[in-house]
């Protein structure tokens, strides 16, 4: 019953930090991300439907950044926080073990470790694809159009003029229009007397009066072909095709393991495939070598400790880890026989910290 009570207890006081913890930097990472989709939206001109779905797309990735760094700090918090209030020399001469203080912690690792090695290998791939999508589908627009008189309009293919334009009927007069992306000897107008403009989401729209249409050479601009015209229609697209290469954060770890297996891939892209499997693999086990790591530290804290130097023991905890994923990932990159393994150095120092902290703490 008392190592129930005691169970609950650590879990609750690890929980409430470690949700304190996650929200701030979770919060902090995140104002990056929506700093960068609000400036597409003002830019192209989207929704609110659009900015809001493209940051629920995020939050997954997010998390799986902020998790780790926060359970590793939650939990330092945690035992500094007993060394202060003497709860750690008080259970101790209780007679409960170092094992028993650990292994509620122990289990909030195991189920935290779970969540993100499923969320790193399939569901944040997921998100992070249809967060690109989004943002390729904005790319593709133009920018917001405005119809106003005496300026320049770029409508994307073409640059439109408008003397004089009335708001009301949409009808303007004097229009002009100048094609960009004609052939390199061939430019292209359209001039008409008067028109009615009709602007939607997706296209613009117009019903030119008493006109003329000219091919010129660039070349020779004595040679121009022109045709006059009564009325003419036409519909010039405000959306541009785009084509990109599927990203490897993207792609799941199953995608990326059977695309190494079946598609003919150079050494550099073999290499980012397993490096990148590998990385979402250690950050989901990350919890786990934290806690190994962290657990003789703050049991060696005396009970004048306080919460200070746990943040402070948190940031080079954390700092060393991502130095070392870091360094591991470069060698990675460059050697063919050490892109599997090469994430995985800060786990392999800390299992070796891990043990030799544990073994002083014991031997104390």
């Amino acid at each position: 019953m008392r190592v129930s009570i005691f169970s609950r207890y650590i879990a609750k006081s690890l929980l409430t930090f470690f949700a304190g913890v996650v929200g701030v930097l979770t919060f902090v990472i995140f104002m990056n991300h929506f700093i960068r989709v609000l400036k597409i939206a003002m830019t192209y001109g989207t929704g609110f439907g659009w900015i809001i779905s493209s940051l629920l797309n995020i939050l997954p990735d997010v998390f799986c950044l902020s998790a780790p760094m926060s359970f590793q700090i939650a939990v330092l918090l945690t035992l500094t926080n007993m060394s202060e209030q003497g709860e750690l020399i008080a259970l101790r001469a209780a007679g409960f073990s170092f094992k028993e203080i650990v292994r509620p912690m122990l289990v909030c690792a195991i189920i935290l470790s779970g969540l993100l090695f499923v969320m790193s290998n399939w569901l944040t791939p997921r998100s992070y694809k249809k967060f690109v999508n989004k943002r390729e589908e904005a790319y593709s627009k133009i920018t917001k159009v405005t119809l106003e008189p005496k300026t320049f309009i770029d409508l994307g293919d073409w640059d439109l003029y408008l003397e004089n334009l009335d708001k009301d009927t949409n009808t303007a007069q004097m229009i002009h229009l100048v094609n960009k992306r004609d052939e390199k000897s061939l430019s292209t107008k359209v001039n008409a007397s008067s028109g009615k403009i009709i602007l939607t989401d997706t296209a613009i729209g117009l019903q030119l009066q008493d006109g003329q249409m000219q091919r010129v050479d660039k070349k020779d601009p004595a040679a121009i072909i022109a045709a006059n015209f009564d009325s003419y229609t036409m519909s010039l697209s405000l959306t541009q095709a785009r084509t990109r290469r599927l990203r490897v954060g993207e792609m799941t770890t199953t995608k990326l393991l059977r695309r190494l297996r079946k598609d003919p891939l150079t050494v550099q892209q073999a290499n980012e495939f397993r490096t990148a499997i590998s990385m979402r693999n250690v950050l989901a086990f990350s919890p786990l070598i934290l806690l190994f790591v962290s657990c003789p530290i703050g049991f060696s804290l005396g009970k004048r400790t306080n919460k200070g130097w746990g943040m402070l023991l948190s940031v080079v905890i954390i700092f060393s880890f991502y130095l070392l994923m870091t360094l591991g990932l470069s060698l990675g990159k460059k050697y063919t026989w050490i892109s599997y393994p090469g994430p995985w150095l800060p786990i392999f120092v800390g299992v070796i910290a891990g043990y030799y902290l544990w073994k002083k703490r014991l031997n104390v």
